[in-house]
Order: C-alpha cells, then structure tokens, then sequence
C-alpha cells in the first residue's frame, strides 16, 4: 500500500503499524539493495527516517513510544549523513555556478568522503537498527490512536510550520529557515498521509507545501555552501573564485526567499483551529463513507 491511511485499515491504530512497518521494511530492503550505490542506498535510508518521523509526529498526541522512537530513527539516520552531506553541497556548488553563468565540472570526491566501504559498513549498522525497530513495533500501544489523533497530530505540526514561518519572516537568518523547513517537511509528509480522506482536495496542497519545503530545502544547501566557503573551501576540492561564490549564494538565496514567502502565505494561510476542524470533518466523512459502502 501507499504511504497513507486505507480504508482496508481495521483501525486507526493498525493503519499506523501498518504504515510504519512498510517504511521500515522498505528502509531495510533499501539498505541492503546490492543492485543500487551506497550514495543512492544513504539517500533512500534517510527518505524513509524522514517519513517515519512525520507519521510518529502525526499520532504523537496518543502514542507512547513517540519521544524514544523518534529520537531512535533520527540517531540512525544521522550516522548515514557524513558522505551524502558533503555529496550535497558540492552538487549545490555546481548548481550555484552554473546559476551564476560561469558553469564548472563536479568536484573530485575525496576518498573520506566517499569510501564506499565506509558507506556500506553504515549501511548494515542502518539495516539492523531498523529490524530492531520493527521487532519493537510488536509492543506498541495503538488502542488509544484515533481519527482525532490523527487530526490533533496534524493541527500540532501545522502550528510549528505556521510560528518558525513567522519567525523566519521577521529574523531572515539560515537557521531561522531552516528550523522552517523542518516542519513544513513533517507537514507536506503528514498531508500525504491523509491524502486519501479528501482526494479531490488534499493533492493541490499537498503539492503546494511539498514546493515549499523543496525551496527552503535549497536555501539550506545554499547556506552550508556559504558557511564552506568561509571556513573551508578547500574541503570542496575545487579551484573557485570564493568571493564571486559567496556572492552567487547570497544573492540566489535572496530570490529564493521570494519564492518561499508567496508558498508559505498558502500553505499556512489557516488558522491552526480551522485546519483541524477542517480534517476533522474529511476525516469522519471518509469514515462515514466506508460504513456506508
């Protein structure tokens, strides 16, 4: 099934572990998949950690084992991070470049940011802990997860997304809009999970906040290039003009900014309260069709 709830779920509950246990499952078969690279392999491990921690954060408001599992799956997708962080910034230098009119080839990767083995090595540390975290899913508590779980989880999310906006608005510091991105990633997650209660509405929005969190997600490569090339630029192995570089990020970053600001008075035009009575009526309209059916 797809990464969402189904009317085929016996619960609200059951839909969670079932959901959790695919994404876990497909972390593990990513991680292990021999036909694949280690970078694509990393890239998919994180994916995964990323969905699950939207949906822990979906039903967090009833489920136990939030705060121990979340920080579970965020420790293992951080040891996957070194290489692929450093794979990111080079690929945004060559995308800044190329943005800025003077175009350049790819960086040399050095053999500590690259040694495959290291990576594979991760990669099975990766796949254990999330069998480990499956074996556990067996003793969590699901009877408490609801429909107005699902709907609270939401309106909590979508209130962070809504006040880190603000504040990003007013302080227009990196870590400010990167805080931002954080949640309007759990938010675009966690519409995609509920997708299925309003098919013929949640999808345009659904879009619409995913855009945002891909633009704040540039932004953010674009200021762990700049912060490189401030203190570091040789770890970028690549013969630049780190003036004209800095300038390019700074100014691209300001175009960017323009981009979020028109997305994010539309995703997070509503109030908190109104979003959740909103999904609240989706939500037990959808169930309401099911009994019916």
């Amino acid at each position: 099934m797809s990464f969402q709830w189904s009317r085929a779920d016996r619960s609200t509950g059951e839909g969670f572990l079932r959901i959790a246990r695919e994404q876990i499952g497909k972390a593990i078969a990513g991680a292990e998949n021999p036909s694949e690279s280690p970078e694509r392999r990393v890239h998919e491990a994180r994916r995964r950690c990323k969905k699950l921690r939207a949906l822990f954060r979906l039903v967090r408001p009833d489920f136990s084992g939030y705060a121990e599992e979340n920080a579970f799956v965020r420790d293992a997708a951080r040891t996957l991070s070194a290489a692929r962080d450093m794979r990111v910034t080079r690929n945004t230098l060559v995308e800044l470049m190329a943005w800025a009119g003077r175009p350049m080839a790819p960086p040399a990767e050095d053999g500590a940011a690259s040694n495959p083995e290291t990576e594979a090595e991760a990669l099975r540390h990766f796949a254990g802990q999330m069998r480990e975290l499956e074996h556990r899913s067996a003793a969590w508590r699901l009877d408490r997860i609801d429909l107005d779980t699902l709907a609270t989880g939401l309106k909590r999310t979508y209130r962070s997304g809504r006040d880190t906006g603000r504040h990003a608005e007013r302080q227009r510091t990196d870590e400010a809009f990167h805080e931002w991105r954080k949640f309007a990633k759990y938010h675009w997650s966690q519409l995609g999970l509920l997708e299925s209660c309003a098919a013929d509405i949640i999808p345009s929005a659904h879009k619409c906040a995913g855009d945002l969190a891909e633009q704040l997600g540039i932004h953010h490569d674009l200021a762990v290039l700049s912060e490189l090339l401030g203190t570091a630029p040789e770890e970028l192995a690549a013969d630049i003009d780190i003036d004209f570089a800095l300038d390019a990020a700074h100014r691209r970053q300001a175009e960017i900014e323009e981009n979020i600001r028109t997305l994010g008075l539309q995703v997070f035009a509503e109030r908190p309260k109104a979003l959740k009575a909103r999904f609240t009526a989706y939500l037990k309209g959808w169930m309401t069709d099911e009994a019916a059916a």
